[in-house]
């Protein structure tokens, strides 16, 4: 029997908005394996944020079946859940939100700590992720000696920490040129090879999509596929 990395099962999320309720995700079903690098689509407000919410367990869908990695969420307690989503589920933010006072190594260890491992333990692991993201030589800098580029690189790395099964990631290249969005998406590309993860990325770039194995796309709070565009030169 196959174990799908994470499985999305009949999804609705209903927010109350005043006297009615606004559905934000009616009937998603999602399936990504190991592997797999899924772009997820679609136009302002058509539920990919809440989907991106609910598969990381930061938001309890109103009805449906959240898997990750075999294991049925919604049979969690809330300590339980959480520890699911720090040794499971590695996001991926648009802004990578890293502490001003602290190095690129520091900010990746800091995500151990929160863990309850020592320093010591992290400290290697630490290094070869920044090596695998390009950025061995800038371990020992600060947010503000790193361009937007090599930002957005320490934030893959800090998420790959905890070794997640699945992999969210949201809009990685919003706030970048074009060069340095192809080089984030391409090492999204990699690093689903490499680590075997679940990618879901929400992205408006659709010149990348050729990157990602399949297309979804969000309109009104539910999914379809889409064809995949012709593929990038490598």
């Amino acid at each position: 029997m196959v174990t799908h990395a994470l499985n999305l099962i009949d999804i609705s999320l209903e927010y109350p908005d005043g006297e009615s309720s606004l559905k934000a995700l009616d009937a998603v079903d999602l399936v990504v394996g190991r592997g797999e690098f899924l772009s997820l689509v679609g136009p302002s407000g058509s539920g990919k944020s809440s989907l991106l919410a609910v598969a990381a367990t930061l938001v309890k869908p109103t009805s449906g079946l959240v898997v990750i990695d075999g294991q049925d969420v919604s049979a969690l307690k809330d300590a339980e859940r959480t520890a699911l989503r720090r040794d499971k589920v590695g996001i991926i933010f648009q802004q990578p939100n890293l502490l001003p006072s602290l190095t690129a190594v520091e900010q990746l260890l800091i995500r151990d700590h929160l863990r309850g491992k020592a320093v010591h333990e992290a400290l290697g692991k630490a290094h070869e992720l920044l090596k695998i993201v390009g950025l061995a030589a800038s371990a020992n800098k600060r947010p503000h000696q790193l361009s937007g580029g090599q930002r957005q690189r320490v934030n893959v790395a800090r998420a790959l920490m905890g070794s997640p099964t699945v992999l969210l990631v949201d809009e990685p290249t919003a706030a970048l040129d074009h060069e340095r969005s192809e080089s984030i998406v391409r090492l999204l590309r990699r690093i689903t090879d490499e680590f075997s993860t679940a990618t879901v990325m929400v992205t408006h770039d659709t010149e990348f999509l050729p990157l990602t194995d399949s297309v979804t796309t969000m309109r009104d709070g539910r999914i379809s596929p889409a064809a995949l565009p012709s593929a990038l030169p490598n």
